[in-house]
C-alpha cells in the first residue's frame, strides 16, 4: 500500500477553531456588505424586492423552480420564452426541497429560497474542512492549511456558496473524490463521484482523475491482469456516472432528449466552438469580455502549474471543467473556475512555494468577493 493513504487526516481543534471562526466571520462579512451595497448604491427595482429573493439569483431561481415545478416539458422562461431548467441537475434542488422544510413562509417559493440558501452554507461548511484534510493528506504545511481556510473564505466568488449555487457542494464532493482516491477507499470515491455528477454535468468526467490516480497506485499491469484492487477501482469507474446516466434517461422520457440539458445551452447563447475564437472575442471586444478572458487565462495558467508541479488527475479534472464551457462562452469563467477544487490546489501549493503571496492575496480576495456579492445581491450579470 502506497504510504500516502496512511495519512493522518483528523483536524486538530485549532483547525476546527480556525475553520468555524473564518466561516462564521466570511459569511456575516458577504451577507452584511453585500446587501448594504445594495441598500445604498442600488436603485430601481432590483434594490427594493425583499431579503430572500435578493439572495436567491440567477441559478437560484431556476433551482426553486425545479423544486416548485419539476422539470419543464416545453421551453418557457427568459425573454424569448426559449428556455428550460433541464440544464440543471437535480442533486441541488433535492436538498433545497429538503432544507425549505425548516421554514414555514406563507409563499412556498420563500421556503425554497431559504432551502437552497441553507444548503450552500451547510455546503460550504463541509467544503472547508474537506480541503483542508486534502492539503493535510498532500503533506501540505499548517501555515499553508491555515492560510487557504481564508482564501477559500473570501475567494473573490465566495457569495455562490451562500446563494442557493452548486458551488460549494461541487468543490466539497470533488474534493472528496480526490481524498478518498488517495487513500484508496474506492466506495467512497464511487459515492461522492456520484453525487458530484448530479451536482454539475462535469463531475461525471471525474471517472478520468480517478483511473489516474488508481494508476499512479497499482500500475497499468494491474489494470491489463484485472487484480483485486484494479476491480474495485473499475467498480467505482462505473459507479459515477450511473446517476448522470439516470438523469439523461429521465429527459430522454420526459422532453424526449436525453442531451437537454446541453442542448437547451442554446437558450443562453452558448454553443460548442473553437475555444481559442472566445479568447479573441474577449481580447477584440473589451470591457466586461477582456475581464472575463483574463481571468479565464490566469485559471488555465494555474494549470499549467498543476502540470508542472505533477498534479496530473487533478490538472486534467480542472481542464475538462474550463474548456468546456469556454468551448461554449467566456461568462461566468471566473465563478467556473473558483468552483473548482483544483483551484485551490493550485494556490495552496502557490502559497507553499512562495510564502510572502499569501498575505497579498487575501487581501485582494477579501476586496473582490465583497465587490462582487454586491453586485450579485444587486443583479448585476457580470457577476453571474
Amino acid at each position: 500500500m502506497n504510504p500516502l493513504s496512511l495519512t493522518d487526516i483528523r483536524l486538530t481543534r485549532k483547525d476546527w477553531l480556525n475553520l468555524i471562526f473564518a466561516v462564521i466571520v466570511s459569511r456575516v462579512v458577504i451577507y452584511a456588505l453585500g446587501l448594504w451595497g445594495v441598500n445604498m448604491f442600488m436603485t430601481g427595482h432590483y434594490a427594493e424586492q425583499p431579503l430572500l429573493q435578493t439572495i436567491c439569483r440567477f441559478d437560484c431561481v431556476w433551482f426553486y423552480r425545479i423544486i416548485d415545478n419539476g422539470y419543464d416539458l416545453i421551453p418557457q422562461w427568459l425573454g424569448q420564452k426559449n428556455a428550460a431548467n433541464w440544464a440543471f441537475m437535480p442533486l441541488q434542488p433535492l436538498l433545497g426541497w429538503v432544507f425549505s422544510h425548516l421554514t414555514t413562509f406563507e409563499d412556498p417559493i420563500n421556503n425554497y429560497r431559504f432551502g437552497l440558501a441553507f444548503a450552500s452554507n451547510l455546503a460550504f461548511l463541509f467544503s472547508i474542512p474537506m480541503v483542508l484534510m486534502v492539503l493535510k493528506q498532500l503533506k501540505i504545511s499548517a501555515v499553508t492549511r491555515s492560510a487557504m481556510v481564508w482564501i477559500v473564505c473570501f475567494s473573490p466568488y465566495t457569495v455562490y456558496s451562500s446563494a442557493g449555487y452548486t458551488e460549494p457542494l461541487f468543490i466539497a464532493l470533488v474534493a472528496g473524490v480526490f481524498l478518498f482516491s488517495y487513500r484508496q477507499q474506492w466506495f467512497w470515491v464511487a459515492i461522492l463521484g456520484m453525487l458530484a455528477a448530479v451536482t454539475r454535468n462535469l463531475g461525471v468526467f471525474l471517472v478520468f482523475p480517478v483511473l489516474i490516480i488508481a494508476i499512479q497506485h497499482y500500475g497499468i499491469q494491474s489494470f491489463l491482469r484485472f487484480k483485486t484492487p484494479a476491480l474495485k477501482v473499475l467498480a467505482a469507474i462505473w459507479v459515477i456516472p450511473i446517476g448522470f446516466f439516470g438523469f439523461m434517461t429521465y429527459m430522454y422520457f420526459h422532453v424526449g432528449d436525453a442531451l437537454a440539458f446541453g442542448h437547451i445551452q442554446i437558450a443562453w447563447g452558448r454553443q460548442l466552438t473553437n475555444p481559442f475564437h472566445w479568447i479573441i472575442f474577449g481580447f477584440e471586444t473589451g470591457g466586461p469580455k477582456l475581464y472575463l478572458t483574463i481571468m479565464a487565462l490566469l485559471a488555465f495558467a494555474l494549470n499549467i502549474y498543476l502540470v508542472v508541479r505533477k498534479y496530473y488527475a487533478e490538472a486534467l479534472f480542472m481542464f475538462i471543467c474550463l474548456i468546456l464551457p469556454l468551448s461554449s462562452s467566456l461568462n461566468a469563467m471566473p465563478r467556473y473556475a473558483f468552483g473548482l477544487y483544483p483551484t485551490f490546489l493550485g494556490l495552496a501549493l502557490l502559497i507553499e512555494r512562495y510564502p510572502s503571496i499569501k498575505t497579498p492575496m487575501l487581501c485582494i480576495f477579501s476586496a473582490a468577493s465583497t465587490f462582487i456579492a454586491m453586485g450579485f445581491f444587486g443583479h448585476h450579470f457580470f457577476t453571474v
